[in-house]
């Protein structure tokens, strides 16, 4: 019989582990096409609004194979091997899968040479095989700017940023991971700190080297930065994308009917040579008919002769006519303040290291200067100090109800300057919501038994047996009862957590989305524990007061209690990041470093193609751009 038991047992065990196991999978399979998706829209988003993809040209490239250090370069001693040009009719997805790079690749190139496209049309493949075959690996395209701490691992490094990106669990990034079921590329390696470059590449060879390491993996650089440093990547070859030719200048012009420019690159060597990248030359394009050639010889520098190129990109945009509008009850900036607003959001940007950005995501702690924080402590204390004063002095009296007001107040104030957690779906734990059940219940209970118990003695002496037995269950059934009306309710909003969905479809989407949950909430609360305040009341009233008392008594708890929990609740579903995003935007404003309608001015300088949108979130058209941005003088 006990082995019999035993086997039983056992058995159940594994059927149990079995089920967690398809349950987990299921889980793991729903979280990855969610990434697939997400990515796909963002390639196809990112280019069709490339300012590269303007300029139709099959761009050259060169196999650069003594730029990275190869695995088997240690065991064979050779000579150092002369670039070779690839074929021009060579896709890049064929260059990734030739046999000697086997998917580990490095892309290099100039200022505006289109690396960052060219991975974008990689990832564009990569995603096309994902979705034809399940066992093909998912791209995932993640910038290095904000890599900066050095005792991190590259893979904790990404598992963070897969994290804030798509908002999908850190365990099923890592899991993922170790399927090798993600196929990283990285941009922006010149992106990242200077000072931090060097040990951003230790980071990524010694990645490469562990358990943890990918399949596959693409990155990008600029060639100059990256040739100044001593280390290489150990990567299994790279291509550089070389500099566009006269004849595919003259050509792609004369195909686009602007015959006029190449006449006047013509004339004009230095300006010639400035355009042999396709940025550079889609930005001439653009531009040109507001370039003061008299400015343009003055110049004696290269990194005047851009920013003299970019000040007229910025004056033709403002300038073109614009058909697709959709910013029609959006009262236009001025060209001042829409040059001092996008410096503004530039200076941010760098400052956080980000190239994206969303309005929701704005940081006090960044976006403030420290008399704008104390501002802004101040505000939100004060409003949670008059949200909770009116039921906290009800329930523990004048005096001692308007200090706890005023404690919570500048507690919550203070705490205002963490991050802002959204609450834009909900997401519950059974574990979560048993233990807090557990954790109400048996103590509550226990304190209603022996209360009930007291209660029925009291009764026993004063009245008879019969009163004292009556008082006792009157008390434990109908306390009981209540509690555990709250024990459940409490157990319910405990076993909830506000989390961020991972793709953003419209501008400030998760603010939106947290106000309609914190107002859902709020009133679900509200309505809750006043029917549960207003019962207690009324029996108490039965119990122990008159007629009149027990009505005013039950409807002052009711109303008092459901507004009070119903706060609460609101403030932690979604309420909270609201009035911290709602006073930091008044407050920046306020002082005009940003609109008040941020998203329709946003949408604005995208038409203007100053920045590009990638559903509910922006980076500027080129890394170039924000730059020049930040550093423009008004």
């Amino acid at each position: 019989m006990a082995r019999k038991y035993d086997n039983r047992g056992r058995d159940q065990i594994n059927i149990e582990n079995g089920n967690v196991l398809i349950q987990n999978q299921s889980v793991q399979n729903q979280s990855e096409q969610l990434i697939l998706k997400t990515v796909n829209s963002e390639v196809n988003c990112r280019l069709e609004d490339s300012l590269h993809n303007r300029i139709f040209v099959n761009l050259d490239k060169q196999s650069r194979p003594e730029q990275v250090e190869r695995p088997w370069d240690a065991q064979i001693k050779i000579g150092a091997k002369a670039p070779v040009t690839i074929p021009p009719n060579t896709s890049i997805l064929e260059i990734f899968e030739k046999p000697d790079i086997s998917g580990h690749l490095l892309i290099l190139g100039n200022l505006g040479a289109g690396k960052t496209t060219t991975m974008l049309d990689l990832a564009k493949s990569l995603v096309e095989k994902a979705e034809q075959d399940y066992a093909e690996p998912i791209p995932v395209i993640i910038n290095l700017s904000s890599w900066k701490n050095i005792r991190q691992s590259m893979s904790e490094w990404l598992i963070e940023e897969l994290n804030s990106k798509y908002k999908i669990s850190k365990d099923i990034f890592r899991k993922c991971l170790e399927d090798k079921r993600l196929l990283p590329m990285l941009d922006g390696l010149d992106e990242v700190k200077p000072e931090f470059q060097e040990s951003c590449i230790d980071a990524i060879n010694l990645w490469l080297n562990n358990d943890l390491c990918p399949l596959f993996i693409v990155i990008c650089s600029r060639q100059e930065e990256y040739a100044n440093h001593q280390t290489q990547l150990n990567l299994n070859g790279a291509i550089l994308l070389e500099s566009l030719t006269d004849n595919q200048i003259q050509s792609y012009l004369a195909n686009i009917n602007r015959n006029e420019l190449w006449e006047l690159l013509q004339s004009n060597p230095e300006l010639q040579e400035l355009v042999r990248t396709p940025l550079l030359l889609s930005i001439t394009i653009l531009s040109y008919s507001e370039l003061s050639l008299d400015e343009w010889h003055k110049q004696n520098s290269t990194k005047n002769l851009i920013k003299l190129l970019l000040d007229a990109y910025i004056q033709a945009m403002f300038r073109r006519r614009f058909g697709n509008i959709s910013y029609r009850n959006y009262k236009l900036p001025s060209d001042k303040q829409t040059k001092y607003w996008l410096k503004f959001l530039a200076l941010q940007m760098g400052k956080e290291s980000q190239t994206e950005f969303l309005v929701e995501k704005m940081h006090p702690s960044t976006w403030l200067l420290n008399t704008s924080k104390i501002i802004y402590r101040f505000i939100i204390g004060f409003i949670l100090c008059l949200l909770f004063i009116m039921p906290i002095r009800v329930i523990f009296g004048d005096i001692l109800g308007s200090v706890m007001a005023f404690s919570i107040g500048v507690l919550l104030g203070y705490a205002s300057m963490l991050e802002i957690k959204l609450a834009e779906i909900f997401d519950w734990s059974f574990t979560k919501a048993k233990k807090s059940f557990l954790s109400w219940f048996i103590p509550s209970m226990i304190i209603i038994i022996l209360a009930g118990i007291i209660g029925g003695i009291v009764y026993w002496i004063r009245y008879s047996p019969i009163h004292g037995v009556l008082m006792m269950f009157a008390i434990i059934l109908m306390l009981g009862f209540f509690i555990s009306l709250m024990a459940i309710f409490s157990s319910v909003i405990d076993g909830l957590d506000g989390v961020e969905i991972a793709f953003k479809t419209v501008p400030n989407q998760g603010i939106w989305k947290s106000a309609n949950n914190a107002l859902f909430t709020s009133l679900f609360c509200v309505l809750t524990f006043g029917v549960t305040g207003l019962s207690i009341g009324l029996s108490g009233g039965m119990l122990f007061g008159e007629i009149l008392d027990k009505m005013s008594f039950g409807i002052i708890a009711g109303l008092v209690y459901g507004l009070f929990f119903g706060l609460m609740v609101g403030l932690k579903f979604g309420g909270f990041a609201c009035i911290q995003h709602f006073i930091l935007r008044t407050i920046l404003f306020c002082k005009g470093t940003i609109p008040w309608n941020y998203a329709g001015f946003l949408n604005y300088c995208t038409e203007r193609l100053f920045l590009q949108r990638v559903g509910g979130r922006y980076r500027f058209i080129h890394r170039l751009l924000q730059e020049h941005f930040a550093e423009m003088e008004i």
